[in-house]
């Protein structure tokens, strides 16, 4: 062999090698989109279960959420923080969702039922059918405007565009 055919034969090697390294990575970053889009799907999913297993098990808050479901405004200052804190976990579960959206790491369909849920609390949904939902839309309407300041702004106008509450900037905080 010559000089120049093992010169050609290491540089070819050397491109082979790039090659196949940029193929390893290529799907190790695939796998690891998939790895962490399934981590984003897993957190917000349990964060609705546990939020389910607290209102279905704790009395208190079922009272206190049946009580404002008439009228938030008259409950006891004791309900009013249950009623909120509850809220306020539910507000941060669907902030989570959409952050974790606009970052491109939590699944379409996932969203889709997020966004599906907070259009019905919203009242955007066809859910007329459903008993309560006047009173649920009017609790999440009283909570909302008591604990908007809390989360991002972009969830804050993504949300007030589905209560279809239209604000400027340096607007109060009631629609």
């Amino acid at each position: 062999m010559t000089d120049i055919s093992i010169s050609l034969l290491i540089q070819s090697l050397g491109v082979l090698g790039v090659i196949g390294s940029l193929i390893f990575v290529g799907i190790e970053v695939k796998q690891n989109s998939v790895a962490v889009r399934a981590a984003s799907n897993s957190t917000v999913a349990e964060a609705f279960r546990e939020l389910n297993l607290v209102m279905a098990s704790n009395t208190d808050l079922a009272r206190a959420l049946a009580a404002a479901g008439q009228d938030p405004t008259t409950l006891s200052l004791q309900d009013r923080v249950i009623v909120l804190a509850f809220w306020r976990a539910l507000f941060h579960v669907w902030s989570n969702g959409h952050r974790q959206h606009l970052n491109g790491t939590l699944d379409p369909a996932l969203w889709e039922s997020v966004v599906q849920e907070m259009s019905v609390y919203g009242g955007k949904a066809g859910t007329d059918h459903i008993d309560q939902m006047d009173g649920r839309r009017r609790m999440a309407r009283w909570a909302w405007e008591s604990e908007r300041f809390v989360y991002n702004p972009d969830f804050q106008a993504f949300f007030d565009d589905l209560l279809g509450i239209e604000r400027k900037p340096g607007d109060s905080l009631t629609p």
